[in-house]
């Protein structure tokens, strides 16, 4: 089965709210959530569908430096390869776009992975999961993402999400000490016996870290997720050996290389797994056996994924189990998407979807029409 055609379709689905982090909001209501939709069909008739969503003040990625990487660089190179030889295909990708600590303009590179995971399951007759091997689980429990400025507000988005029958949560911190520290007991006050830990995006100082961590640990918190800048290992070792809260690393957690030289260096506890952070299924799965074999707590996440990349995320966070609840929150901002059906859950647990692919039905006359995004290359 060969590759014989890709299409790229950019889309807008508009959010409901906005997910504010140290640099600022993730996406304003205006943007929406925009995606470029790979649309992969093999020689046989075979199609695979992959997105890629960035967010500009998360990455190094755009919307128009996805689109362009993938319609300038990795399509010319793809066609006509065996869609099977999935390392193949990585590989390829990397010769035009040089990896580096992550493996070179990863979403871009992601999109591409879950088309071709996607039409080879498909093609093979079963789901991802048994693709993975491992179908250790048929549901995963997911969090509810508290970003809001102050403790009123913060225990009002709690209290909507506990009323949705969430029960775990991750608070976003990294902007002020005080209000941060205020924040969290706001959020662990409104949801007792609930699983609450923060998430500073990078945006603490060592000092400040160090003094959040002290202070957060007093409080029963059991996981901190990315205090400082991915860069400052010293930092993340020394707040390692400060306190007994798991120290997990989400923007460090970029690719193989890196994570590597951190275990090595004993400056990770806890890996933060994105797929479409990370290039792909292909490194998310080798990070997750990675992780697994070096006794870290792995927590799966995602960037505001839409149905394809959360669905991809589903299936890999069950058949590896997650630590803690998974932090695809996706659904929960996004007020529309592109499905003719509805992503399936049983109350706030992500189901594994068991028909053959990554799991959905897509939409092509919305995604054609109603949803489509202009973009001005």
């Amino acid at each position: 089965m060969k590759i014989e055609h890709i299409e790229l379709l950019p889309i807008r689905l508009p959010i409901g709210s906005v997910l504010t982090l140290p640099r600022g909001a993730s996406r304003t209501l205006s943007e929406g959530k925009q995606i470029i939709l790979v649309k992969m069909t093999a020689d046989d008739g075979t199609v695979g569908w992959g997105e890629a969503g960035p967010s500009r003040r998360w990455s190094a990625e755009s919307t128009y430096s996805t689109y362009t990487t993938l319609k300038e660089y990795l399509i010319p190179v793809l066609i006509g390869r065996n869609a099977f030889d999935i390392a193949g295909i990585h590989a390829a990708m990397n010769t035009e776009i040089a990896p580096g600590l992550d493996p070179g303009q990863p979403i871009a590179k992601a999109a591409i992975d879950l088309a071709v995971h996607d039409m080879v399951c498909k093609r093979l007759g079963i789901n991802l999961q048994t693709y993975l091997g491992a179908a250790a689980l048929d549901r995963i429990p997911l969090a509810y993402l508290v970003s809001a400025p102050n403790p009123d507000a913060i225990s009002k988005v709690v209290e909507e999400g506990l009323a949705q029958g969430y029960q775990g949560f991750k608070v976003k911190v990294g902007h002020n000490p005080d209000m941060d520290l205020a924040n969290m007991k706001a959020a662990m006050a409104a949801a007792p016996g609930c699983i609450v830990w923060p998430d500073a995006n990078q945006g603490y100082s060592l000092d400040q870290a160090l003094r959040m961590a002290r202070a957060f640990e007093a409080l029963g918190v059991e996981l901190f997720e990315q205090p400082i800048p991915m860069t400052d290992v010293y930092g993340m070792k020394k707040l390692l050996s400060s306190t007994t809260m798991n120290i997990s690393l989400d923007e460090a957690a970029m690719g193989i290389p890196y994570l590597i030289e951190l275990i090595r260096r004993e400056a990770v506890e806890g890996l933060v797994i994105k797929v479409n952070k990370v290039g792909g299924l292909f490194y998310a799965r080798q990070m997750c056996d990675l992780a697994r074999n070096a006794g870290l707590k792995v927590i799966g996440s995602g960037l505001m994924d839409a149905p394809i990349g959360y669905h991809a995320s589903v299936q890999l966070f069950a058949a590896y189990g997650m630590d803690f609840p998974a932090d695809l929150n996706g659904p929960q901002h996004m007020s529309d998407d592109y499905l003719l059906k509805p992503l399936p859950k049983d109350k706030q647990n992500a189901l594994v979807t068991t028909q053959p692919g990554i799991g959905y039905e897509i939409d092509e006359d919305r995604v054609r029409n109603d949803l489509k995004l202009e973009l001005h290359i």
